[in-house]
């Protein structure tokens, strides 16, 4: 992947036809976790607990009213991010060629949205606790996979805090 760079009120980067279908996977999973935890799977619930922490930590009524009044909503939010990350790639990952995705503001937003749960899941499953945590294992190319997703999330934050 080339960095973004903005174009007007545009962001386009250039991604390899395999880096894309590895990001598509990537939400297509992050999808599929968001549903089984809105179905109250265990194993779904446990892998969430980062990206949807209680609101409060030494109240358990309280973060109970809490997830029974906005874990739904929350949720679908962030499944809709997940939606907006995997969509512009299914085309670069059709081609055969190296292929520009281009996103608006908003969508370069649900972009970061979307990175940022991908790494806090992540960072859960290789003991990652804060940046700069090497972690304790995980699953084989999952650190790398972690380093170019942070990558990605601050190239996208430089180009849209970047002055035009």
């Amino acid at each position: 992947m080339r960095g973004f760079v903005a174009e007007g009120e545009r962001y386009r980067a250039i991604l390899e036809p395999a880096e894309a279908r590895i990001l598509i996977s990537l939400g297509e999973q992050l999808s599929q976790l968001y549903a089984d935890g809105l179905a109250g799977d265990p194993l779904a619930e446990q892998a969430l607990t980062r990206v949807l922490p209680d609101a409060y930590r030494d109240d358990e009524e309280a973060a109970a009213e809490w997830r029974e009044l906005s874990r739904r909503g929350l949720i679908e939010r962030k499944a809709g991010f997940a939606a907006a990350f995997t969509e512009p790639l299914r085309a670069v990952a059709d081609s055969t060629t190296p292929t520009a995705v281009t996103l608006t503001e908003g969508g370069a937003i649900d972009w970061m949205r979307a990175i940022g749960d991908l790494r806090l899941i992540l960072a859960e499953r290789l003991g990652i606790v804060v940046d700069g945590d090497e972690g304790q294992g995980g699953p084989e190319g999952a650190a790398e996979l972690y380093a170019w997703l942070a990558w990605m999330q601050d190239d996208l934050v430089r180009v849209l805090d970047a002055p035009r």
